[in-house]
């Protein structure tokens, strides 16, 4: 585990200096966590080591935030965390703020998203948030109907970027 847990760190590391510009006429660019679903997902987890991935997951997105273009005021950096499963949690930069809003804004008969106003994510694997970012949690509500039956799956997703005055 410690092997995995390293490379992480090395990935989180790795980004120190990079803005991936070379997607700029996308919409968004995103990464996800570069680790097997096994250490973030339940039930092989644990908060230790989930806390651990959420802190590179968050000094990833603080390193490509720090190597963004001065002269690129529209570029939304951030990270998406999801909890409790982890694994589909991801770095992304939206090139399009109005895609980043609509992002976050899904409202349809298959999922929503409610913002949870007084959880944090943050504290509940007692974490730092990094220096100028904020914490916005949702609850993600998925539907899905197959042959007459109907499931339910409920996560967090919490968007960690920097605060814009």
């Amino acid at each position: 585990m410690t092997r995995r847990l390293r490379s992480l760190d090395r990935w989180a590391d790795s980004l120190v200096g990079y803005f991936p510009e070379e997607f700029k006429k996308d919409p968004y660019w995103n990464e996800k966590i570069p680790i097997l679903d096994r250490v973030v997902d339940r039930p092989t987890t644990n908060a230790e080591l989930q806390a651990h991935c959420a802190k590179a997951m968050l000094r990833a997105v603080a390193n490509i935030h720090a190597a963004k273009p001065k002269e690129d005021t529209t570029s939304i950096v951030t990270a998406l965390l999801t909890y409790p499963d982890m694994h589909q949690s991801e770095i992304c930069v939206f090139f399009d703020p109005d895609y980043f809003y609509r992002f976050f804004n899904r409202q349809s008969d298959f999922q929503t998203l409610k913002q949870l106003p007084t959880s944090s994510l943050t504290q509940t694997l007692n974490i730092e948030l990094p220096a100028q970012f904020e914490e916005v949690g949702f609850l993600s509500i998925e539907k899905d109907e197959w042959q007459g039956d109907v499931s339910v799956n409920e996560e967090e997703w919490w968007s960690y970027r920097p605060i814009t005055s």
